[in-house]
């Protein structure tokens, strides 16, 4: 199986993301976590590739993988100093789960932020997602906070969301690569 390869989204796959991120919201709504709505909303896709901080990864010509890499994350992480970059909707099709993409993914986006000069890689997810968490804090990520947020498009109950949030350190990893 030939190594994924990282490219920034296109306006012309905003398909591809948006059906790998509902692909993720389905199976996660099967296992009762109220994270993203499915199906995910293309308009907050094509925003974010519009802005031109989304990712595909692609294995042998397919698109496997995604996330965003924001450079502020206020809604979430309040007012900071320019010091880090934030993960968001990251997810790995259903057919790559296992092979440790997702992680590799993350591996990628700390070298991106490091590259940028800045110190941390953040990222959140919702504070009941136990499985994501340990996820997470098995790659080397702190827990840092939980925070009650309103965010158009995440879970599908109305109301504040409780998000944990988390962080590492920005920097190239020796443990996976693309």
């Amino acid at each position: 199986m030939a190594a994924p390869t990282v490219t920034r989204a296109t306006e012309a796959e905003t398909p591809l993301v948006n059906a790998l991120l509902s692909e993720a919201a389905g199976w996660l709504a099967d296992r009762g976590v109220d994270q993203w709505p499915h199906p995910f909303p293309e308009n907050i896709v094509r925003a974010s590739v519009l802005r031109r901080d989304t990712y595909l990864a692609w294995r042998d010509g397919d698109p496997v993988g995604t996330l965003a890499v924001y450079w502020a994350d206020a809604r979430f992480w309040g007012d900071r100093p320019p010091d880090a970059g934030y993960v968001h909707r990251l997810a790995v099709a259903r057919a790559a789960r296992g092979d440790g993409l997702g992680a590799r993914l993350l591996d990628w986006a700390g070298e991106l932020v490091a590259a940028r000069g800045r110190r941390w890689l953040r990222l959140d997810c919702g504070a009941d997602n136990t499985a994501l968490r340990a996820f997470y804090e098995h790659l080397g990520f702190e827990h840092v906070d939980d925070v009650e947020v309103t965010v158009p498009g995440a879970g599908t109950a109305p109301g504040p969301w409780t998000a944990s949030l988390y962080q590492r350190r920005a920097e190239a990893s020796e443990r996976r690569t693309l």
